[in-house]
């Protein structure tokens, strides 16, 4: 929440000082999202002399459902900027694991894994290019990533925060009285995450880099303007 706090003031303030010279249209959004989300992630288990015993790499994708809402103000008939926020918290799936090498849950030696994705928040510029309806956008994202874990060893991992470009097209289709629909497709490239288990080097610790962070994202939305 602090992240759409921010991100929101950041925008009303350029909003605010482009209102000087030209009047804002200001409109609000309802969205319907499909995301693709892919990483690779590297976890490195030190024994208790601080020596590197494993390395293990894994590549992992999934897709999920979620919603979003946005508010954006037009600059002019060919730039608009606006936030776009999703509510809900992106669930990656269980990775699970024992000590055993199986991938079962729900025994002693069992430890399963997963992320939370929550805050995703989004600041861009749509630029409108003169194809009938069509548009660019470009944006920073950024969002909290929360580990959920239950450590055989009893240990948990930290969180982190992951920002990126985001970069994508779409299509608004005006229907009346100010509404209007609209389907894009957006990509994002977040930054690394790093995550530990709390112990010093010299003891048991554990730890877990998310790299190749990229996220695809179809979108419609019900948007009104005033």
């Amino acid at each position: 929440m602090k992240k759409l706090i921010i991100a929101i003031t950041s925008v009303f303030m350029l909003f605010a000082t482009s209102a000087i010279s030209m009047e804002m249209r200001p409109a609000v959004g309802i969205s319907g999202n499909m995301g693709v989300y892919a990483a690779t992630g590297t976890e490195k288990n030190y024994n208790e002399t601080g020596t590197l015993n494993t390395t293990t790499d894994e590549h992992g994708a999934f897709a999920t459902e979620f919603g979003s809402v946005f508010v954006e103000v037009g600059l002019s008939d060919a730039v608009s900027l606006g936030v776009d926020y999703v509510p809900q918290a992106l669930e990656t799936p269980k990775n699970v694991s024992n000590e055993n090498g199986g991938e079962t849950a729900g025994d002693d030696n069992s430890n399963t894994v997963e992320a939370h994705f929550e805050d995703l928040t989004t600041i861009y510029a749509k630029l409108n290019i003169p194809l009938g309806g069509t548009y660019l956008k470009v944006g920073y994202s950024m969002v909290d990533v929360i580990s959920i874990e239950n450590m055989n060893s009893g240990s948990t991992y930290g969180n982190d925060t992951s920002d990126g470009l985001t970069v994508g097209i779409g299509y608004d289709h005006e229907v009346s009285n100010g509404f209007s629909i609209r389907a894009e497709i957006t990509g994002t490239d977040f930054s690394d995450v790093q995550a530990d288990n709390g112990v010093a080097t010299s003891g048991n610790r554990n730890e877990i880099v998310i790299k190749d962070m990229i996220g695809a994202r179809g979108t419609i939305s019900l948007v009104k303007a005033f």
